[in-house]
């Protein structure tokens, strides 16, 4: 394999840092990965990276584009789950950032992650996903977090996907911030089974659920201590901006505060309670206009007097 060597030195303390440059190609990230000591820079030149098969990320290692200019490209096919980016269980520290991954409604997510204290940032995901494959719903996302904890995703786009946009299961202590998940054909985003003290600011989900997939624009269940702030969630087709659908169960100690839910085909809040309890939650401050039914709905009603619910401006 011929490596294109920049010389180029990062000096992190008294650690030097090498960065190597990945030209555009067919298939040929994997080998510079396979080459590469852990703690180095895999720089991607603009232009076009042809991915049929799937990219291992197995080393403490980062993987940098150079903005929309660079662009993975999915050619696995409609009925193969093949996703482009895989960070297995065990590699932690990862960073992959400033890039556009075209998923061209090919079968599999985008991006998975399996481990822990990983970063994506500045990373443009779309049209992932295809119900011709045979996976689970959640292998349909853009990204896909499962079992990873302390993942830190910052300035992420994510749209057009053939479900969520950034699907969390079993995944506690993410950050999201920055984030744009739009035209989602399921969720923009959903907080799921385990994936406790997700916080969530500054972000965009708007115009998801397009065809009826999940529950709404954002969907929670069975965590606690999910944060939602700052954000805007409008325009959600079919159901509810925020929906904690309950379906595994209960939450506790959510909030969700200083939002902007507009124009929902539903609720802008729904809560699904009559199965399993939502304690201790906040949903204060938000701005709401133009949902199709009420602001904040719950299906049998408050169930503990530490509820808030108070101050939303309609």
């Amino acid at each position: 394999m011929k490596k294109i060597i920049t010389l180029l030195t990062v000096w992190l303390g008294a650690q030097a840092v090498f960065a190597v440059t990945v030209p555009p190609g067919t298939n040929n990230i994997q080998a510079y990965i396979n080459a590469a000591a852990p703690g180095e820079i895999l720089t991607l030149q603009a232009g076009y990276y042809f991915v049929s098969s799937t990219v291992t990320v197995n080393k403490s290692i980062t993987i940098q584009g150079q903005g929309m200019e660079t662009i993975i490209q999915k050619t696995n096919g409609a009925a193969a789950d093949v996703a482009a980016f895989v960070i297995p269980d065990g590699t932690n520290s990862v960073t992959l950032r400033d890039f556009r991954l075209l998923g061209q409604d090919q079968g599999g997510p985008g991006i998975m992650v399996f481990s822990d204290y990983n970063q994506l940032i500045n990373v443009n995901v779309s049209d992932c996903g295809n119900n011709s494959a045979n996976g689970p719903g959640s292998w349909r996302a853009g990204i896909l977090l499962e079992g990873a904890a302390h993942t830190a995703l910052t300035n992420v786009k994510s749209h057009h996907n053939s479900w969520v946009g950034i699907s969390q299961h079993s995944s506690p202590e993410t950050t999201i911030t920055g984030a744009d998940c739009f035209l989602n054909h399921g969720e923009g985003l959903t907080i799921d089974l385990g994936s406790d003290n997700c916080i969530v600011t500054n972000s965009l989900f708007n115009e998801n659920n397009v065809s009826t997939r999940g529950v709404g624009g954002i969907g929670i269940d069975d965590v606690n201590g999910a944060s939602i702030q700052y954000c805007t969630i409008n325009d959600t087709h079919n159901l509810s901006g925020i929906t904690f659908q309950n379906n595994v169960g209960g939450e506790d100690g959510c909030i969700i505060m200083h939002n902007t839910i507009n124009n929902s085909a539903q609720n802008g809040v729904r809560v699904r309670n009559c199965t399993y309890a939502v304690t201790n939650t906040t949903i204060d401050q938000n701005n709401y206009s133009g949902n199709g039914a009420a602001d904040v709905y719950w299906e049998c009603g408050q169930t503990a007097a530490t509820d808030k619910l108070s101050s939303n401006v309609g």
